[in-house]
């Protein structure tokens, strides 16, 4: 069991909006996007940095797929990206033609589908929807009427579902049946401390903890399978925004940071905002689902 537990800056990327960390456990490399920038950038264990993709679009968020390529949200549409050529090869329709609107977090069920929230940046009441697409691109809302959906973690037997609903500072749990074309019995799990930012990104260790960024918090929190808090980690930026599990045994948490929204003020007062973080802890992560190319 890993007994190192300092937090470490990984990299001092500056991501205007790092967001949506992924670990290939294949190339041994962390995978995040920069919404505001547009990019999917990828990370080796030396921190050196390669853009694997540039868009004028916001990209929301990222998951590998079975057959190693990637699925991002692009603005309101879902698109993969092939791997050895860099470049879209598929891509849906629109879910949204308003140009406030925008997949934010996501990933992948059990199942091999992509689950991804859309939102208004606009912050219109009760517009957000979870989206889920098939391995056709088809898309379905499952869940709506939530005020800004975030991360989204499964439980280690698929049966049930956990997201954020960053307005309501709400980690929800409902089930999550393979078959059904909603999500079922939608419960509270956790209310996040309101003098703690608002929750966002999430990782599952392998006792059934959750993660969960809090953004202008300054910190991570960590609720065990009852919905208790067991832990405070604090970071020495304002905005994490998500965190993932990676390392060659899913004990290191990499933790990825915003600089959007601050002011000169301050980011003189932290330059350090927009960085990624890692931390080795003493419970795994569990691997994230890949999505299933047809």
């Amino acid at each position: 069991m890993p007994v190192q537990e300092s937090l470490c800056l990984f990299s001092a990327c500056q991501a205007d909006l790092g967001e949506s960390p992924v670990w290939d456990a294949i190339s041994h490399r962390l995978l995040f996007v920069d919404i505001s920038r547009g990019q999917i950038n990828a990370l080796d264990t030396q921190a050196n940095l390669t853009r694997l993709y540039q868009s004028p679009s916001r990209i929301g968020a990222l998951a590998l797929t079975n057959a190693g390529n990637l699925i991002f949200a692009r603005d309101a549409g879902i698109a993969i990206l092939d791997r050895d050529t860099l470049r879209v090869t598929r891509q849906s329709q629109p879910a949204s033609t308003h140009s406030s609107y925008r997949f934010n977090d996501g990933a992948c069920d059990p199942q091999g589908r992509f689950v991804t929230g859309l939102m208004d940046e606009a912050h219109s009441q009760h517009s957000g929807k979870l989206y889920r697409y098939d391995p056709g691109l088809n898309a379905s809302v499952i869940l709506d009427s939530l005020g800004l959906p975030n991360g989204l973690v499964w439980s280690t037997d698929g049966s049930e579902v956990f997201f954020v609903d960053s307005v309501a500072r709400t980690l929800f749990r409902a089930r999550y049946q393979a078959h059904s074309n909603c999500l079922d019995d939608v419960s509270v799990f956790a209310l996040t401390p309101p003098d703690l930012g608002r929750p966002d990104g999430l990782a599952m260790d392998s006792e059934g903890g959750i993660w969960v960024c809090q953004f202008n918090g300054g910190c991570l929190l960590r609720y065990d399978r009852h919905g208790e808090l067991t832990r405070v980690l604090d970071v020495p930026v304002p905005r994490p925004t998500s965190c993932c599990f990676g390392g060659p045994d899913m004990s290191t948490l990499f933790i990825t940071s915003a600089r959007f929204g601050m002011s000169p003020a301050e980011l003189a007062d932290c330059p350090a905002a927009g960085n990624i973080y890692s931390i080795r802890v003493p419970v795994a992560g569990v691997p994230r689902y890949q999505f299933k190319e047809i």
